[in-house]
């Protein structure tokens, strides 16, 4: 099974909008037992937000999820990719089934977190969540106390992991995008060998999108951009190591 993205450029100018019409992804991805599941293949699972549904791109051959997609096939290798990312999450929204967070904080999606990724036995999972947090104002230590909920569910599965950096963003306040490379540098150092960091590949001296990467509305990323992470992503040791490259 492959939950593929749709990709849009222009029809979304906010992260949060409810986008269940954009994302073409079943509202219930698991409606098929992936432990019934008999053939060969394995898995790699995205968890994540609106760049890991592939918003921004113009098509969904260039999202990067689409692209990495492509490459598996091109290659001929036996994976299969599953995108359960969705626009506007956090890593609230990614936290295991049963997790109980404070009642102003958003819950678990237990169609699209890391409890739903695992049902897939995969041999990978790419969690992909740029900046909604910091838009949100949640403070660091709950994102990195989430990150480490999050990967302690797939660790304790023996299951390789990637996390992909922060991306900038044109926050108006500069403390706000501070905050970008802060965090990054902090999620950097938690998990070591595990996050794809491209954060400055994309960003301004002040951590804004550069124009050649930006989509427009000042949080997505365009072809370019989204060409950016396939291209570390491939490129990334434990992505080469569990794919055979």
């Amino acid at each position: 099974m492959l939950l593929a993205t749709a990709c849009k450029k222009d029809s979304l100018t906010n992260e949060f909008a409810d986008d269940n019409a954009t994302v073409n992804v079943p509202s219930n991805p698991l409606d098929i037992d992936p432990g019934k599941i008999i053939d060969t293949t394995k898995r790699i699972v995205i968890i994540g937000s609106s760049t890991a549904a592939g918003f921004g791109a113009s098509v969904a051959d260039s999202c990067w999820a689409g692209r990495l997609n492509a490459k598996l096939v091109r290659d001929k290798k036996p994976f299969k990719l599953i995108n359960l990312g969705k626009g506007g999450y956090t890593t609230f929204q990614l936290m295991q089934t049963g997790s109980s967070p404070a009642s102003i904080r958003p819950k678990p999606d237990t169609n699209r977190n890391v409890t739903a990724a695992l049902k897939y036995n995969p041999s990978l999972v790419i969690i992909n969540l740029p900046t909604n947090d910091i838009a949100l104002n949640f403070r660091d230590e709950e994102i990195i106390s989430n990150y480490r909920n999050i990967i302690g569910q797939i660790a304790a599965k023996r299951i390789e992991f990637i996390i992909t950096s922060t991306q900038p963003r044109n926050f108006q306040l500069l403390d706000q995008r501070k905050r970008i490379k802060i965090l990054n540098d902090k999620v950097l150092a938690m998990f070591p060998g595990h996050v794809d960091d491209y954060l400055r590949k994309l960003s301004s001296p002040t951590w804004s999108i550069l124009k050649y990467y930006s989509a427009g509305d000042g949080i997505h990323l365009n072809n370019n951009g989204h060409r950016v992470i396939y291209q570390t992503l491939v490129d990334f040791p434990i992505f080469k190591t569990v794919v055979g490259y």
